[in-house]
């Protein structure tokens, strides 16, 4: 598969991540309009459908300009949209990329958020041809920080008041992963 013709589709144990399309909005505007998920997202809650339908789109013209992917994670045993994860960002030139991720709060603690990570890390080196994938969190979100720790983000540092959303400015942790560092750990 060539990624410059075709989006990628990927395949784990228990999830189908697949391109994000205007079919997906109601799911998604659930979880983007739930202060709980969103809380250490750079956005705001939701207001209408709308929304979601523009960040879909949005999100949707990553991949045709090549300036990052953004897959759509489906459940494999009913189906269900639970959430969204991908590169946010793709700087070839300087073969990066940022990942993020997010999911509904009712898929929270079963493992799904590692097991698409997993792939799309897999992904990002040796398809995307990434050296270097970056994930910027803010400090209390910890279950974030789980997720990049288990496959080997290194802190490196906290970018003080970097973000600002829900109306004030917040601090953000920046992790990194080399590809060194993900081929030693495989």
């Amino acid at each position: 598969m060539n990624l410059i013709d075709e989006f990628p589709k990927i395949s784990t144990g228990r999830l189908n991540l697949r391109e994000i399309n205007l079919n997906d909005a109601k799911p998604l505007f659930q979880y983007w309009s739930d202060i709980e998920v969103t809380k250490y997202l750079n956005i705001d809650p939701f207001i209408n459908m709308g929304q979601a339908v523009n960040m879909i789109r949005l999100l949707r013209s990553l991949f045709p300009r090549k300036e990052g992917i953004r897959w759509i994670i489906v459940r494999k045993k009913d189906n269900a949209v639970i959430g969204t994860c991908g590169y946010n960002s793709w700087v070839k030139k300087s073969s990066r990329g940022e990942i993020g991720y997010e999911l509904g709060r009712e898929y929270w603690g079963n493992g799904y958020a590692s097991e698409a990570m997993k792939e799309i890390i897999d992904y990002g080196f040796n398809v995307m041809e990434l050296n270097r994938i970056e994930a910027f969190t803010v400090p209390e979100a910890l279950r974030s920080i789980n997720v990049l720790k288990k496959y080997g983000f290194k802190k490196e540092g906290i970018l003080r008041e970097y973000g600002y959303w829900n109306n004030q400015y917040w601090d953000e942790n920046i992790y990194s992963l080399l590809k060194r560092d993900w081929i030693k750990s495989l």
